[in-house]
C-alpha cells in the first residue's frame, strides 16, 4: 500500500489514485458500516493488510472500529461476548490463521451458548509462491499454518463459514456474514482471509446492507393454547436464564408471574426480574417439584433429572428462538408446546392473552396463589439471610457475597463466573435488570475478559469482576487487564479464592463417596496450592492488589478497589475461602 487518501466511504490506498481501493478497505469500511464498534485483534503475518488499512482510516479520517490490539484470542472474543452483552451491537474478531482460531478456545462455546452475533475473521495461509503477486507466500511459516480444514474448528460452534476467494468478493462475503451472525438464532460466523485477496482490487462502492431476519414472533393459535394451559393450571412455574438479555423483557415478566402467582426459577445468566422482587425464586429449582405447569423462557437446561424434575404428567411449555436446541443433540425435555419466537416478541402477547382470560374467579385464585408463593420464597430469603451473616465455614462464601453487594454502587455492573459458588451469588448479590451477566455456559475464563468488553461498551458504570479462582486462571488475566490498562476500561475483579478446582472436586466426592479419594482425602488433581499471589499479579500488570481474609474488610476493599479504576487501573481483589 502508498498514498492514502479520503473518496466518500473509503481508504483508497493505491499508487494510481484512479485504482479502486484495495479490498481491505472494502472490510474496514464495511465494518464501521454494519456498526462494529471494536475491533479485537490478535495480529500476525497475515493481518499486515488489515493492520495497514486501519492505519490508512485513522489518517483519512475515514470510519473504522476502534482496534483493541488483545494479547491472547481467547480474551479478545470473551469481550466481543461482554461488549455486545451491554451494546446490542453486532462484534468482530481478527485472529491469526489456524493457531489464533484453535486460542480461541472455550470461548467458541460461549458464544454459540450465548448466541453472540460475532464475525470472526481469521487470516488463511497464501496460496501462491509468484513473486510478482501481492501477499504471496514469503515465509516458512505459510506452509505449515496451512490446514486442510481450517473451518472445522468453527464447524460445531459457528453458523456460517466462508472463504474470500478474490478480492471483488469479500464485500458481499461480509455483508452475508453479518446478516446470518445477526439473525435468530444469532451465532458466530466465521470468513477466512488469504492475504492476496486482501490486497486485490476490491468493490468501487460498498454493496447494499444485508438486515437480519426480524425476530420471530409466536404462532397465534399456538400463543392461545399456551395461555389456555397456564390460566387453568393450579401450580405454574416459570424457569428462565435470560430473558432480561432485554432488560424490558424484566418487567413484562414481572407483570405475567404476579398475574398467574406464579414463582420464577432464575437460572442467572441475567437479571431476570427486578431487584428483590417477591416472586423471585433466585437459582432454587424446589418449585418444580410440586408444579403441574412450567413454562420455559430462554433456557438452555431447564432443570437436571438426577436432582429436580417436576412431576411426570406436569405440562411443559415453551417459549425460545431455539426450542428443539439442535446443537445438543440429546435434548429430551418433554415440552408439549413449543412455540419459536423472541420473548421479546412473545411476552407481551402472552401477557394479552392471560389478560382476556382473566376472569374474577381466576383473578381470585391466582391472587391467593400469589400469597402462598411469596410466603414460601420469603421464607427462603429468611435462610439466605442468616447465611449472610455467619461466621460457619460453610457459610463464609454467602457472607462475603452479601459484604460486597452492600459495598457495592447502585450503578455497579457484576460479571459473574463464580463457578460452584454461583448459587451464594444469587443468593446474595442483588443487581437490576442490565447490571448482571453471566455466560450461562461452562466455558470457563470468561469473566475478566467479558469484564473488559463490558467496560468498553458502558465506560460510565463501575464493572466488577466475580469469579473462581480456578476461572480466574483459566482467563489469561495478564493479557484482560494489560488490554484494560491500555484502553481506559478498567474494572474489579473479585476472586474467590478455595484453593481448589471445587467443581472437579466434588464429582469424584459423589461417584466414588466410599472410594480412596474420600477415604484418604486425596484429592491432589484439584489442589490450586501453593497459592498465587493474585493481588501480585494486578501490580506487576500495572493496576493493584489486596487480600480480603474477613466479611467486615469487604466494605472497604470495594471503596478502594473503585477507587483505583477511577484513578484508571485494574484492581484484584484476592478473596480468601476456606478450602472444602
Amino acid at each position: 500500500m502508498a498514498q492514502a487518501y479520503r473518496a466518500g466511504w473509503k481508504v483508497v490506498t493505491a499508487t494510481n489514485p484512479s485504482d479502486p481501493p484495495e479490498a481491505v478497505d472494502n472490510l474496514i469500511a464495511l465494518l464501521a458500516d454494519e456498526g462494529v464498534s471494536h475491533l479485537f485483534i490478535n495480529p500476525g503475518t497475515d493481518s499486515a493488510p488489515v493492520q495497514e488499512a486501519l492505519a490508512a482510516a485513522r489518517a483519512a479520517g475515514t470510519p473504522a472500529p476502534q482496534p483493541v490490539l488483545c494479547l491472547h484470542e481467547s480474551v479478545a472474543l470473551a469481550a466481543a461476548i461482554g461488549h455486545h452483552m451491554v451494546s446490542g451491537r453486532p462484534q468482530a474478531l481478527m485472529v491469526h490463521v489456524d493457531a489464533g482460531t484453535l486460542n480461541l478456545g472455550c470461548q467458541l462455546h460461549n458464544a454459540q451458548r450465548n448466541r453472540t452475533p460475532v464475525v470472526v475473521f481469521a487470516g488463511r495461509a497464501p496460496y501462491t509462491t509468484a513473486p510478482e503477486v501481492r501477499g504471496h507466500r514469503d515465509a516458512s511459516i505459510h506452509w505449515q499454518q496451512e490446514q486442510l480444514d481450517q473451518q472445522a474448528v468453527m464447524r460445531a460452534y459457528g453458523k456460517w463459514h466462508m472463504e474470500v476467494p478474490r478480492g471483488r468478493e469479500l464485500a458481499p462475503i461480509v455483508r452475508r456474514a453479518f446478516q446470518v451472525a445477526q439473525s435468530s438464532p444469532a451465532g458466530p460466523a466465521y470468513v477466512m482471509l488469504p492475504r492476496e485477496a486482501l490486497m486485490e482490487p476490491g468493490a468501487g462502492s460498498l454493496p447494499r446492507r444485508l438486515y437480519p431476519a426480524v425476530p420471530p414472533g409466536p404462532d397465534p393459535s399456538a400463543l392461545e393454547r399456551l395461555a389456555a394451559i397456564l390460566a387453568d393450571s393450579a401450580r405454574v412455574v416459570i424457569v428462565t436464564a435470560r430473558t432480561a438479555a432485554d432488560p424490558d423483557s424484566a418487567t413484562v415478566l414481572a407483570r405475567i408471574a404476579e398475574l398467574l402467582g406464579a414463582p420464577v426459577v432464575d437460572q442467572g445468566d441475567r437479571a431476570n426480574l427486578p431487584a428483590g422482587h417477591p416472586l423471585h425464586s433466585m437459582t432454587d429449582p424446589t418449585p418444580l417439584q410440586s408444579a403441574d405447569a412450567v413454562l420455559l423462557l430462554d433456557s438452555e437446561v431447564p432443570w437436571v433429572p438426577d436432582q429436580v424434575a417436576p412431576p411426570a404428567d406436569a405440562r411443559v411449555l415453551q417459549i425460545d428462538v431455539d426450542p428443539v436446541k439442535v446443537s445438543m443433540p440429546l435434548w429430551s425435555y418433554p415440552v408439549e408446546i413449543a412455540l419459536t419466537a423472541d420473548t421479546r416478541v412473545a411476552l407481551p402477547l402472552l401477557e394479552q392473552a392471560l389478560l382476556r382470560r382473566a376472569t374474577s374467579d381466576l383473578r381470585e385464585k391466582w391472587t391467593a396463589r400469589r400469597r402462598a408463593v411469596e410466603a414460601e420464597i420469603a421464607r427462603l430469603r429468611l435462610e439466605a439471610d442468616r447465611k449472610s451473616g455467619s461466621d460457619l465455614p460453610a457459610d463464609v462464601p454467602d457472607a462475603m457475597l452479601a459484604a460486597l453487594d452492600r459495598a457495592l454502587p447502585e450503578d455497579a455492573v457484576v460479571v459473574e463466573e463464580a463457578v460452584t459458588n454461583r448459587p451464594a451469588v444469587s443468593r446474595q448479590v442483588r443487581r437490576r435488570p442490565g447490571r448482571f451477566f453471566d455466560t450461562g455456559a461452562p466455558g470457563l475464563g470468561w469473566a475478566p475478559g467479558g469484564a473488559l468488553g463490558i467496560k468498553l461498551a458502558g465506560p460510565e458504570a463501575p464493572v466488577v469482576a466475580v469469579c473462581g479462582d480456578g476461572a480466574f486462571n483459566f482467563s489469561v488475566p495478564t493479557a484482560a487487564l494489560w488490554s484494560a490498562h491500555r484502553y481506559g476500561a478498567p474494572f474489579v475483579t473479585v476472586v474467590l479464592n478455595n484453593h481448589s478446582y471445587r467443581a472437579s472436586k466434588v464429582p469424584v466426592m459423589e461417584l466414588y463417596p466410599d472410594g480412596v479419594s474420600v477415604r484418604a482425602n486425596d484429592f491432589l488433581e484439584t489442589q490450586l496450592t501453593p497459592d498465587i499471589g493474585y493481588a501480585a499479579l494486578a501490580q506487576a500488570c500495572g493496576g493493584a492488589g489486596r487480600t480480603v481474609h474477613t466479611p467486615q474488610e469487604m466494605d472497604s476493599a470495594i471503596r478502594w478497589a473503585i477507587a483505583e479504576t477511577d484513578r484508571g487501573r485494574c484492581a484484584v481483589l484476592d478473596v480468601v475461602l476456606p478450602q472444602p
